[in-house]
């Protein structure tokens, strides 16, 4: 747990499904708190994003009115 929460803004140390969840989780709540703008959640997501569910839920919660781009 200190290891995942200490090294959670580390993105070349995830290693695990456990510290990519938590990854997405982090960004997902950034994006709301930073206020981001589309293309840099677009380009957030497509870089950092690697389970489905974390692709779906940031498209739901930041993209339902228009398409996003979101690489597979």
């Amino acid at each position: 747990m200190c290891h995942l929460i200490g090294n959670h803004h580390s993105y070349q140390k995830i290693d695990d499904i456990d510290f990519q969840i938590l990854v997405e989780a982090d960004f997902i709540v950034n994006i709301f708190e930073d206020e981001m703008k589309r293309s840099s959640i677009e380009s957030v997501v497509n870089k950092y994003f690697k389970t489905n569910s974390g692709k779906k839920i940031a498209a739901s919660m930041y993209f339902v009115d228009k398409e996003i781009k979101i690489k597979d």
